[in-house]
């Protein structure tokens, strides 16, 4: 396996650990087992935690960064933006009912190394930031309707993705679909 290859399976697999147990609830050892690797291999990468940590959310940046990249330079539309945002969550919950990374660490901000929740902070403005100007990109063309600021629209759209994803890993799909269904209306948007 290179290097280049091992850091990234690493980095899979914490990402897959985080989505479905937690940040704090995870050791190296789960990472080096189901890789075949010893814990010398992960700490070669990552000498702490809060490294690995630090660079699965700079990973999700990054990832975001380019997903909406590619919307903005196909030119889409303001419902297609915020589309495409919903479109997140809803891979997470087919990916067997895994919540988003920034959920994982928001529920654990509290005690997460001060690096890692500088990086959380900095993916949370990022994602509202850039769903807040798709929000009143829509409102400006009267595509999107909404009262009050997109800043605190985007805010009430985040958390109710976020909650929505935590209640189907206990109600089922059908819960995130209900929630999905609610924001769509709430703006204005036919489902």
């Amino acid at each position: 396996m290179a290097q280049a290859d091992t850091k990234t399976q690493i980095l899979d697999t914490a990402e897959a650990l985080l989505q479905d147990r937690g940040f704090n609830a995870f050791s190296y050892n789960h990472i080096a087992q189901p890789l075949g690797v010893k814990n010398a291999a992960i700490h070669y990468h990552f000498p702490t935690k809060t490294d690995l940590g630090v660079a699965l959310i700079e990973r999700c940046r990054a990832r975001f960064q380019q997903y909406t990249e590619l919307l903005e330079a196909g030119e889409a539309s303001p419902v297609l933006k915020f589309e495409a945002y919903l479109t997140l969550p809803w891979r997470y919950l087919r990916d067997g009912g895994k919540v988003c990374p920034l959920g994982a660490l928001e529920v654990e901000f509290n005690t997460l190394p001060e690096e890692m929740r500088l990086e959380v902070i900095a993916l949370d403005q990022q994602m509202r930031a850039w769903l807040a100007i798709a929000l009143e990109e829509g409102r400006e063309q009267e595509l999107l309707h909404f009262e009050g600021s997109a800043e605190e629209r985007a805010i009430l759209i985040a958390a109710a993705l976020q909650g929505a994803l935590q209640i189907a890993r206990v109600a089922g799909n059908s819960a995130f679909n209900t929630c999905v269904r609610h924001l769509k209306q709430e703006l204005g948007l036919a489902n």
